[in-house]
Formats: C-alpha cells, structure tokens, sequence
C-alpha cells in the first residue's frame, strides 16, 4: 500500500504537466523532421562529434573537435550505444533531434516555473507558456536537433535563477546562475555575451544594495560578481586551453579552416546578395528578422524601462542581461560582416519577451534580509501616478497593468490612487492585455517563415522546393555510404574529411572503414595515402576547405572511379582510386 510520501512523490504538478505536454508535442515534431529526411546537416553534424569519441577508427575524447561548441555532442555520449538498437538515432540523426525536443520542452518547463516563483496568476502564466511553447520557432527548433534548444534551457535557467537572486538577495542563488551560464557557453559561444553583462548587473546591484554598510560595500558586490563570473570564465578559459593544447589554437571558430569566420567569408558574396552590403541594408533586414518574430517586444522594452525607474524593480534586468545581451552580440556580430544573419540567431527575443511579461505581471519584491532587493530607497508599493500615453496597444497594456491589486504586479500602483480601486475585473484585463500582445508574435512569425529572403535556413524544411532539396541531399549521402559499405573494404580505406563527410559516414554500416579528419594519424596518411595502406579518397564537391580535396588537386588529381550526383544531376561526391605502388 502506497505510503503518504510515496502519494507526494508521483503527484501531477503543474510543472510535470507543462513539461509533458511540451515534450510530447516536440517529440511529434522531431519524428516529422525524421520522417521527412528534413533533420539538419548541422544537427547531424553534432551526433557525429560525439559518434567518433566513441565509434570512429581512432576513438578518443578530443575527436569531439573544437571548432563548435562540446557540450550538444558530449550530451549525446550516454544514448549513443543505443544505435545498435534503432540505428536511425544516428545514420539519420534522430537522435539529435529527440535531445532538442527534451530541451526545448525543459525550457518551456523552467519559463513556466520562473513565471510561478515571480507570482504571476496561474491562468496568466499558463496562456502565456502556451504561447511561447506553440510559437513557429519554437516548435522547429525543439524537432530539428540543432543547439538552439539546448542554448535557449541553459539561458532560461540562467535568467530564472538572476531573477531569484534579484528578489531575495539570497547568494545561494548565484551559484546556478554561474554555473548555468558556463553551461551555456557549453552550447554556443554567444553565451559569452551574458557571461560579461550578467556579472555586472550583480555587481551593480549588490554596489547599490550595500548603500546602508559602506564598510563591506565593495567586497560584498566584487564577491557576488566572482561568485558569478568564475564558472563562465572557468568554461572559455578550460575549454581555450584544450583547444591550444590538441589543436594548437585557441578559438578554432575564429581561427580554423573550418570555423564560423572562415565560412562567412567564403559565403560574403551570397550573404550581401540576400541582406545587402551596407549597413543600412544590413540594420534594416536584422530588424525585419527581429520584429517578426516578436512584434511587441519594443513596445515591451519601452513598458520595462518605465517600470524599471519608477518602481524601482531590479527584476527587469534578469531578461535584458541575459537574452537582451544575446541578441546585441548576435546582431553586432551581423551588422559587422561577422555573421550569416540566420533567423535562428533572432530566437533569443522569445524568451526574453516572454520573461519580460512575466515581470510586469509579476507579485511585489519581497525586502531580502539583510538588504533590500531594489535599486533605491523608496519601497514597493509607493510609486507617484502615471499619465504616460504610448501607441494604442502599449497603452492597453499598461492601463490593464496598472491597475492590478496591491499584492499583483510590478506597475500594480501605477495610475493607482484614490478613487481608483482595484479588483478581479481589471485582474482580468490584465491577463487579456498580456495575451493579446504575446498573440500577435505567433502569425507575425508565421510571415516572416513563409519568407525564404527572411528564414534562408528554415525554407529549406518548410518550403516544397527546399524539404525536396534537403530530403534528396539526405537519401544521396545514404546512398553513397550503402555502396562504400557494399565494396567490403578495410578498416582505413577510404580517407575523408569529416567536416563534410559526416553525413556518409554516419549512415555507413562499417565507421570504421574512413580515415576522418579527427584521425590522430589523419595529417601523415593524408601526406602518404598510397605508403598508409589507403585505397581511396572520397572528395566533397562543395567543400570549400576539404583537406583531401585540397591535397588532391595539388597533386595533380587522377580519374574518379565512382562519382554520385544530385536529382539535378550535380556531382556532390567523387570517389578517386588511390594508385597502387609499382
């Protein structure tokens, strides 16, 4: 007979619900991208890092590589033995795309939890995690197996635990925030952007916070920031130093053949042809990205710094430091020539609208002990009246804002006073107000995705021309590696570059038999196929630093003994015999 705690342990909460609502609707999309042939090159890509520490010819922990971020490939370690089950998890990358889908639905979980411990109305939080679950970018980015989902739970958590910190004082709560953002650098070097902001807003704050003790003033905010900064730091500067140590550079994505930087530049022609060459142009498209997405969100930037000073309420810059920081990044990093502009890089403004909506509805700032939790004197609850008018539906939101109870949100006193009671009716306002604004991103975003110039990378899944192109781009590298393998050839005949080649090798039947690029002995038998006992290199058309290729064609190149070509009849693969010794 079940015990009491027993009863505690299995009972339904909200956040198990909302956890496995969005899981279950995720792992749909995620079989939808499989069943399709729609699952990304790049996602593939992150299976196959963490394929070869275990798989490949030479399997060892540094063949993870280090031009991409670790942590979506090391994540994958433990499932991967699981291939000899269902061999799809990694010929066809299912199995990026079932981590993606427990990410994102961990993110939508850990939003729905930040939004409970902010106090906000459980009808109002539930719509509002509705929303931001069933949002276009969302829903692809949780099924596609790409490093947005697991990014987007490490930011959340990041954001959920600077909001705890920023309500209660309480230092405990910076130790996950720290560790949260090393994670995240795990994921995506854009977290080095929050990994910088988010230390100086907890300085900042505990400065201001220390105003009643000068004595300790200083040490207590140069501790707190420590405290935050030092697993950020810990994560660039370990994994930097076992890039300079294996691969002799420090950040490889700057630096590499490979990296994002060497890509960008051989794909400027084609990027300015899209986005512009001007910086005009340039602001112009990230602008259209960004708003299309998430319409409100200037509108909910404008609400935020109003609250922000007239109440006093530090909360607000829990989103800005954290999702706000990686959209400046991002977009810097475009507007300077540095970036492909992908949509994907827009995502942060979902999250980071969503938690913004959650501060404004949000219940009072609780006075930490010892120190008070606001950026100044004068407690919550005692701010003068507004009579601030914006556009029609800034101003809707604020007059539903404002005239919450006094335990309700942040803008609870604001246009508040005598004669000006409030009740349940205007309650109600608020949260029609709140969904109505989060509305509007979900058609707006269905636009922009319906605009291949907009969403490059996602009209190549959503769109009958791309989903054809990157279906038949999927079935020819499975072809190519079924007959490799029908050739029965030995361990180490065919050499590839793996930056390419991942795709075949991942859906061939023997790993074993490619010299990849992550091969200890790769460099030497690349420099002497024929003394190393290799019978062919197997060549990527589109490689633009394909290291056999680039050997190859030094060497003069021989005749092709296999070539496989698209369904329009483009050659994306050679197979050229290695030339037997006389």
């Amino acid at each position: 007979m079940p015990t009491e705690t027993t009863r505690r342990r299995i009972r339904l909460t909200e956040g198990r619900i909302v956890f496995a609502a969005a899981l279950l609707c995720y792992l749909a999309v995620a079989w939808w991208f499989w069943h399709q042939a729609l699952i990304p090159g790049d996602s593939t890509s992150r299976v196959a890092n963490g394929y070869y520490v275990l798989f490949s010819r030479d399997p060892h922990l540094a063949a993870v590589g280090f031009v991409w971020n670790p942590l979506p490939s090391l994540l994958l370690l433990p499932a991967l033995p699981l291939k000899a089950v269902v061999p799809a998890l990694t010929s066809e990358g299912l199995l990026a795309a079932v981590m993606s889908a427990l990410f994102m639905a961990g993110t939508v979980a850990a939003g729905n939890d930040t939004l409970r411990r902010l106090r906000v109305s459980r009808p109002s939080r539930i719509v509002l995690t509705l929303l931001l679950a069933a949002h276009p970018m969302f829903l692809i980015y949780a099924g596609n197996g790409m490093s947005e989902a697991c990014f987007m739970f490490f930011l959340v958590m990041s954001a959920r635990a600077l909001l705890r910190w920023l309500s209660d004082g309480r230092p405990q709560s910076l130790v996950p925030l720290g560790l949260s953002l090393g994670f995240a650098y795990g994921a995506r070097y854009e977290a080095l952007a929050p990994g910088l902001a988010v230390p100086v807003v907890v300085f900042a704050v505990s400065w201001w916070r220390g105003r009643r003790r000068p004595r300790w003033r200083y040490a207590t905010a140069q501790a707190d920031a420590v405290l935050t900064a030092l697993p950020v730091a810990l994560s660039v500067a370990g994994w930097a130093l076992a890039s300079k140590i294996i691969v002799g550079q420090w950040f490889a994505t700057f630096s590499s053949a490979y990296g994002n930087a060497a890509q960008v530049s051989a794909n400027e022609r084609g990027i300015h042809s899209i986005t512009g060459e001007d910086l005009g142009s340039r602001t112009t498209y990230a602008l259209n990205q960004l708003l299309g997405l998430q319409p409100v969100l200037p509108i909910l930037l404008a609400l935020a710094a109003l609250v922000a000073l007239r109440r006093r309420d530090p909360r607000m810059l829990a989103p800005l430091a954290v999702f706000g920081a990686v959209l400046a990044f991002g977009n810097l990093a475009f507007l300077s020539g540095n970036s492909f502009g992908w949509l994907r890089f827009q995502i942060a403004a979902l999250p980071l609208a969503y938690l913004l909506t959650g501060v404004l509805l949000a219940g009072r700032v609780r006075d930490p002990a010892p120190t008070p939790a606001v950026l100044g004197g004068a407690p919550i609850g005692r701010g003068r009246r507004s009579r601030l008018t914006l556009a029609p539906l800034a101003g809707l939101l604020i007059g539903a804002l404002r005239d919450t109870r006094s335990g309700g949100g942040a803008l609870a006193t604001v246009g508040s006073g005598p004669g000006r009671p409030s009740g349940p009716r205007r309650q109600r306002v608020v949260a029609v107000a709140a969904v109505l604004a989060a509305a509007l991103a979900l058609p707006a975003a269905i636009a922009t995705l319906r605009a291949p110039r907009l969403a490059r990378e996602e009209s190549e899944w959503l769109t009958e021309a791309g989903a054809t192109r990157t279906a038949g781009l999927a079935r020819l590298n499975a072809r190519v590696a079924h007959d490799l393998d029908a050739m029965g050839l030995p361990d180490g005949a065919v050499i590839t570059d793996s930056a390419y080649a991942f795709a075949v090798i991942m859906a061939s039947r023997n790993p074993r038999q490619f010299v990849i690029t992550s091969d200890r002995d790769f460099a030497p038998k690349l420099a002497d196929p024929r003394g190393s006992q290799v019978r062919y290199l197997l060549i990527s058309a589109n490689g633009a630093a394909d290291a056999v290729r680039t050997a190859h064609v030094a060497d003069g190149g021989t005749q092709s003994t296999r070539a496989w070509a698209d369904q329009w009849g483009v050659v994306l693969w050679t197979l050229v015999p290695v030339t037997p010794v006389p």
